[in-house]
C-alpha cells in the first residue's frame, strides 16, 4: 500500500470499517429515525425558513452504520460506472458517453470519499425535515420555526454533533464540498505522523487533485462538471460522431481497470488537453476512493459486512479470472 494511502487514511472516520451489522440504514434513515437532540436552538430567518441545524448524537453506531451503507452504495456505483466504459466495435472512436461516465464514476467516487471523512451531501424530503422540527419543538428549541426546509444538505459530524447546512446545486455543491475536504487534509497532512518525504508526496497528490478540479477559473472545485455539461449538452470537445477536433485517444478512454492502480499512477498535468485531465482526474479520484477503502478495510480486519457483501464482493466479481 502507498505511504500516501496510510497517511491520508490517519484523518478518516475509521468506525465505519468496523460496522458488523447488517441494518440497511442510511443517512437519511437515521435523520428520519431520531435518534439524537437538537444541539442548539433553530434559527430561522425573516421569513420563517430553517436552513440549518446542529444534531447531537449518542448512539454513535446507528450513524456509523448509516455511513457505512452510503458509502458503500456509492463506491458500488462508481465503480460500476467506470466498468460499464467499453469500446463499441462498429464506432472505435465514440466517447461520448464514456467521457459522461467517466465524470460520474469520479463523482459518485467524491461521495464515497466525503462519507470515510464523516462529511456527506445528502436529499432531505419532508419527513426528514419533519423529524428534526418535531424533535426540536418537544425540546422547546424550535425558536417559534414552522418549517425547516427540505432539499440538499451537506453535514459534517464533528464531537458528537452533525451540522446540516442546505446548498442548492448537488453536483457543483458536491464538488465545493469535495474540494472542502482536500484543504483540510492540506491543511492537517503536516500534523500527520509520518516522515518529512511521505508528508510532502502526499500533499503533492492531494493539491494536484484539487488543481485540477479548479481548472479554467472553476472557483468551486467543479470543472469537471462544467467539463461533463459541454460533452454532454453542447457536443464539444470532438467525443461523438464524426469526432471532428477530437485531441484525445480513444483507446485510452476505453480502459476501464485503470483506477486500480495508485492514484499517484495518473499524469495530472494540466497542460494537457480537456479529455485527457478528465480521465486521469476521474481515474485518480476514483483509485483515491478505493485505495482507502482497501487499506481501510483490511486494516480493521475486512469485519465491516456493508464492504463485504458489496464494494468488495463486487471487487472479487471483477478480478475474478
Amino acid at each position: 500500500m502507498i505511504s500516501e494511502i496510510k497517511l491520508i487514511h490517519q484523518f478518516s472516520m475509521n468506525e465505519i470499517f468496523e460496522v458488523g451489522s447488517s441494518s440497511e440504514s442510511d443517512l437519511k434513515a437515521w435523520v428520519a429515525n431520531g435518534h439524537y437532540l437538537l444541539s442548539d436552538c433553530l434559527a430561522p430567518s425573516r421569513n420563517n425558513r430553517v436552513t440549518e441545524f446542529k444534531l447531537r448524537f449518542q448512539q454513535t453506531e446507528t450513524l456509523y452504520v448509516s455511513l457505512a451503507n452510503d458509502c458503500n452504495r456509492f463506491a458500488q456505483a462508481a465503480i460500476e460506472s467506470m466498468l460499464s466504459i467499453g469500446k463499441i466495435n462498429k464506432l472505435p472512436k465514440s466517447t461520448g458517453w464514456a467521457t459522461v461516465q467517466l465524470y460520474y464514476s469520479a463523482f459518485f467516487a467524491a461521495h464515497a470519499i466525503l462519507r470515510i471523512y464523516g462529511r456527506a451531501c445528502s436529499q432531505l424530503e419532508v419527513d426528514h425535515t419533519n423529524k428534526v422540527l418535531e424533535i426540536a419543538k418537544t425540546m422547546q428549541l424550535d425558536n417559534g420555526a414552522v418549517n425547516i426546509e427540505s432539499g440538499f444538505y451537506f453535514s459534517l459530524i464533528e464531537n458528537n454533533k452533525v451540522k446540516f447546512s442546505k446548498m442548492k446545486d448537488s453536483h457543483a455543491d458536491t464538488w465545493a464540498s469535495f474540494s472542502g475536504l482536500l484543504m483540510w487534509l492540506i491543511d492537517n497532512i503536516p500534523n500527520a505522523t509520518a516522515i518529512g518525504k511521505h508528508k510532502s508526496d502526499t500533499l503533492d497528490l492531494i493539491s494536484n487533485i484539487k488543481a485540477a478540479l479548479h481548472l479554467s477559473g472553476a472557483a468551486r472545485g467543479n470543472w469537471l462538471s462544467q467539463i461533463r455539461n459541454k460533452v454532454n449538452y453542447q457536443h464539444t470537445h470532438g467525443v461523438w460522431y464524426p469526432y471532428r477536433g477530437a485531441l484525445h485517444s480513444s483507446e485510452m478512454i476505453l480502459r476501464n481497470t485503470e483506477w486500480l492502480k495508485p492514484p499517484t499512477s495518473f499524469d495530472l498535468n494540466l497542460n494537457n488537453n480537456d479529455i485527457s485531465i478528465l480521465y486521469n482526474l476521474s481515474n485518480s479520484i476514483l483509485s483515491l476512493m478505493y485505495h482507502l477503502m482497501k487499506y481501510g478495510y483490511e486494516r480493521s480486519g475486512k469485519v465491516c459486512l456493508p464492504l463485504t457483501n458489496g464494494t468488495f464482493r463486487l471487487i472479487n466479481q471483477i478480478q475474478a479470472p
